[in-house]
Formats: C-alpha cells, sequence, structure tokens
C-alpha cells in the first residue's frame, strides 16, 4: 500500500485515516500546523517542510487490481504484462486469505516519511515530499490504550524526519559536501532518535502541540 500511494496515487484529494475515517480530521489539522509551525521557525528559509503531502495507507488497496496491478509494475521487472496480473492476482488472493482481509492491521502497521527523488534539487516524476500513514499503526495505538496521544506523536516522528532529510541537504551542500551529510549514515539508531527529539520539541511547544506532562509521560512511559 505504501508504494502505491508515494509512487502511484500521489494525491491527498479524499484522504481518510483509521477505520471509518476517525482519525482524519485529526491528522490533516495536526499536519497543518505542523508545517506552519516549522515554516515560522525556519529564520534563514534554509529548508522546506511546507509542501508535504499527508498520505494513508490501507491494506485494502492490495484486494484492487486498478491499484495493485501497477504497483506491482513499479516494484518488479516483468516483461509480459500477463505475469503481473497473474502475480497481483496471487498477492490479492493471499491478503483476502488472512484474518480480517485487507482489514488485517499487520499490513499497515507503519508510518513513513519519504523525500520524492530530486534531480538539481527540484523533485521528478511529479512526486512531492510525503508523510504515509497506515490504519495499522493507528489501530496498534487504540489497542494499546495511546488512541488519545499517539497519531500526534507518530506524525512528529514522520515530520521530524523530513527536517533531518532537508537538514542532511543542506549540510551536503556546505561543510560536509561528499561525506553523505552524517559521519555515518548506516546509524539508523540515532536518526530515530533524532526524529523523537525534534517531535518532543514541537509537541511539548506552547505554539505546536502544547502537550503537557501527563500528555508526553502517557506516551513515553
Amino acid at each position: 500500500p505504501y508504494i502505491y500511494k508515494h509512487y502511484i496515487d500521489k494525491n491527498d484529494t479524499g484522504e481518510s485515516f483509521g477505520t471509518d475515517g476517525k482519525y482524519t480530521k485529526e491528522l490533516l489539522e495536526k499536519h497543518q500546523r505542523t508545517m506552519a509551525f516549522w515554516t515560522e521557525a525556519d529564520i534563514d528559509d534554509s529548508i522546506s517542510t511546507d509542501d508535504i503531502l499527508l498520505l494513508s495507507m490501507h491494506g485494502e488497496d492490495l484486494l484492487d487490481m486498478d491499484k495493485l496491478v501497477p504497483t506491482v509494475q513499479r516494484m518488479f521487472d516483468f516483461e509480459d504484462v500477463n505475469d503481473v496480473v497473474a502475480f497481483a492476482s496471487t498477492i490479492r488472493d493471499f491478503v483476502a486469505a488472512l484474518p480480517e482481509g485487507g482489514g488485517n492491521p499487520l499490513l499497515t502497521m507503519n508510518a513513513i516519511a519519504t523525500r520524492a527523488a530530486r534531480r538539481r534539487d527540484l523533485p521528478i516524476d511529479g512526486l512531492r515530499d510525503s508523510i504515509v500513514v497506515g490504519d495499522g499503526v493507528l489501530r496498534f495505538l487504540e489497542d494499546t490504550g495511546l488512541a488519545s496521544s499517539g497519531p500526534e506523536f507518530v506524525h512528529a516522528h514522520e515530520f521530524g524526519h523530513h527536517l533531518q532529510f532537508e537538514m542532511d541537504a543542506a549540510m551536503r551542500s556546505s561543510r560536509y559536501a561528499g561525506t553523505g551529510g552524517y559521519a555515518d549514515d548506516g546509524d539508523a539508531r540515532r536518526k530515530e532518535m533524532m526524529a523523537d527529539a525534534i517531535a518532543a520539541y514541537f509537541l511539548a511547544h506552547d505554539r505546536g502541540g502544547n502537550m503537557g506532562e501527563e500528555e508526553i509521560e502517557e506516551f513515553v512511559a
């Protein structure tokens, strides 16, 4: 579902988040507020975070051949379109046989920040930077008692990755040229902790998430 949303659909019109869209209004409002916050904080116009798509990810998309076929074509190098359709049908049948079918939360238990591929600092193939939030991760937050503040934490964390993308590009173009921006690009743990720190700053700021100590402790405890 992620490949379809970011690389093929590329459209944030009519997005629906969570079962029956219960988190749609909340997440869309938080997304707009977060973009405005970081745009205002960028006093020297060195980063760009005001044009990030917020997209929803649904396991049911794996049951829709109109979505699944182009997804398979994007991911695999089949020479014959009949092979594409046959493989997509196999995936669809497998997903349909899962407990809850396309609604199985394991299919979408993730949220992902993706920077559009660029050429000369401009996005290519009509892509835009995006945050994709799966229904599965929202359901996980519900099942673990974190539905009140969890979605905002997840969104703020993924937005933190976009700030990392922007800061990394700025560093590579200056004193870190040729090094990939960081001393160790493979340090996934450090990057995740940095995204957490960025998210915490936003969530605690009175012009950001404006969360109190109890709300923050609910999530990190």
